[in-house]
This record gives structure tokens, sequence and C-alpha cells, in this order.
């Protein structure tokens, strides 16, 4: 797994939630799976990608440090850190460094980027659709 087990508490978001994280990696599969089939560059959405992942960790309650979202969404660091700065302007993830490794810092989603995220999740999954 990519994410990282945390001692520290997780967003309000679905920490917990065993569906809600099994459904949303469902979708990050049907995502990788797609690019397998067409060129990655057609539907490159990093952001989309980061917010999905970091939904899911929230919903396993682990964490993930910038380096390793940047696996996850298959992007360059440079790229990554463009998106979490976007993202962070408008309020759905925060960043924190580790007391422990002053070169890594951790990424969430914010409290308000996991309702968000919950609320949307839970209006395609009401419907039957996976993205």
């Amino acid at each position: 797994m990519i994410g990282e087990s945390s001692g520290d508490p997780v967003p309000a978001g679905c920490a917990g939630s065993t569906a809600a994280s099994a459904f949303v990696r469902r979708i990050i599969e049907a995502r990788a799976i797609r690019r397998k089939f067409f060129d990655e560059q057609l539907f490159a959405d990093p952001a989309w990608d980061m917010l999905l992942e970091l939904y899911a960790l929230d919903c396993e309650g682990h964490r993930i440090s910038v380096s390793k979202l940047s696996v996850a969404a298959g992007v360059p660091c440079t790229t990554t850190l463009r998106w979490i700065d976007k993202l962070e302007s408008e309020c759905l993830i925060v960043r924190a460094p580790d007391p422990l490794d002053a070169r890594r810092v951790w990424v969430a989603l914010s409290p308000t980027g996991a309702r968000t995220m919950r609320s949307y999740i839970e209006r395609v999954s009401a419907v039957g659709l996976e993205i």
C-alpha cells in the first residue's frame, strides 16, 4: 500500500469505512485500466487522482507523503507540488511537516475536502456509477 499508518488522527471523512474505501479503490483501479488502453495524456487528471487516493487513505486511516502521492497519481513531483498548492488554496487538502524527518511532508484531505469527497462519492455510489 502506498499510504502509511499514522498515529495521528485522520481528518473527519470516512475514517474506518471499508465500504467507501473499497468503492474508491475500484474507481482508482478502473482509471488505471483505462490508462492501459488509451494514451494516459488523453485523460490526465492528476488533481482528481490525488483526491481519490487521499480519500481512500482517509477511509483506511492512513496518510501519505508528497513523494508517494506523486507515485500514486502517476505524475512527476513538480506536477504534484503544483496541484498540491492549488488543492490547498481551495481548502481541499492540508500539508504537515513530519516532525521526525524534516525532508518529508504529509498530505491529507482537509475537513472540507473530506466532507466534499464523501458527499460526492455517496452521490455517485447511490446512482450506481463509477468514474
